[in-house]
């Protein structure tokens, strides 16, 4: 084994590299103590002298600056080019072949009449009937999300068979990708799928039903699938609530004959308020996001997100002004966002000083 490390590193440099970088760290760090603490400290000297030049305080800030700068690379700077393409316009990606536009973009969303043409515009009948949709879908997916997250959360909080089983089955959903989901719900809900097929075998039914692009029915599958991908991530946020509320308060309400709804009324949702508050926040915050599973699905209706998605020809053919366009949307759903956590983080302050 020793021949063949030997061989390994015959003929290169990396054994002078490592000589040279201890030697380095011995001059440095001049480490006294037992013999194993020394070569512990002659490894990490770059720590060792960080630490003596930040000292203390300034260490943890060091070693959070890459994590910043990733964050910043990746969530900043694409929210500055956002805007910067919101305020320009043309077809190219790059600045320079950009000209200024001011509110061109915005105009050229909401307005009636196209402003480069002059003729009818038609960008705004897709916009607000991407905003209808999106409200109609955010109205009744954020009830029905917290409504069954919660009752969940409540059943699996009891003392029942493989409990935790039961937590895994529902968190599941969760860990999938949205392709996923999107596709094994396209395979049930297609019109040839499994679920049109079983009703006509029971005589449900006489004919298949195109489930995602039935005007009748494709709102609500799309509520049914997105709960269902989603739904494990706020019951556990709601199971950790019920946990952290104290037995004893329990306790003494049976001891007092108190009944199990009254218990529920007025013991378990009052001190559960604050977690309630936050799972509909973050519910509505991901509702008006809501985008891979409904695009994977090919449903009907069209989202915001899937808006923003086509306009800016990510998929299709690229417009003149499209992109511009698609981030002036993306600006009005933000600031939407922007708002809901704003409102989140005042009632949580107000709850707390109450």
């Amino acid at each position: 084994m020793i021949d063949a490390f030997i061989a390994a590193f015959a003929g290169s440099p990396w054994p002078l590299y490592l000589a040279l970088y201890l030697a380095v760290g011995w001059v440095l760090i001049r480490p006294t103590g037992p013999i194993m603490g020394q070569l512990a400290s002659i490894m990490g000297w770059p720590i060792e002298m960080t630490q003596r030049l930040a000292g203390a305080t300034g260490l943890p800030y060091l070693f959070l600056l890459p994590n910043m700068l990733v964050f910043g690379l990746f969530t900043f700077a694409p929210m500055f080019i956002n805007l910067g393409f919101a305020v320009t316009e043309g077809q190219s990606i790059l600045f320079d072949e950009r000209a200024f536009a001011g509110l061109d973009n915005l105009r050229r969303l909401v307005a009636e009449t196209q402003i480069d043409t002059g003729a009818a515009n038609l960008e705004d009948d897709k916009f607000f009937s991407a905003v209808y949709d999106t409200a109609i879908f955010v109205i009744f997916q954020v009830p029905v999300m917290i409504l069954v997250a919660l009752l969940s959360a409540l059943a699996l909080n009891r003392q029942i068979i493989a409990r935790g089983f039961w937590r895994a089955v529902f968190f599941y959903p969760v860990m999938l990708s949205p392709v996923v989901v999107g596709f094994l719900w396209s395979l049930i809900l297609k019109r040839q799928g499994v679920l049109s097929q079983s009703l006509i075998i029971w005589g449900w039914i006489e004919e298949p039903i195109q489930w995602l692009t039935d005007p009748s029915w494709t709102m609500f599958w799309s509520v049914f699938v997105y709960t269902w991908a989603h739904l494990g991530f706020y019951m556990l946020i709601l199971l950790a609530g019920l946990q952290a509320i104290p037995r004893d308060v329990y306790e003494a309400a049976e001891m007092d004959g108190t009944s199990a709804f009254r218990q529920l009324t007025r013991i378990t949702i009052p001190l559960l308020a604050p977690t309630l508050l936050v799972v509909t926040v973050l519910s509505l915050i991901k509702a008006f996001q809501a985008f891979e599973e409904l695009y994977a699905m090919s449903v009907r209706w069209s989202s915001l997100v899937a808006y923003i998605f086509e306009t800016s020809g990510l998929r299709g053919q690229a417009t003149a002004n499209g992109l511009g366009v698609a981030a002036m949307a993306s600006l009005i759903v933000a600031a939407v966002l922007i708002v809901l956590s704003l409102l989140q983080v005042w009632l949580s302050s107000r709850g707390a000083r109450q």
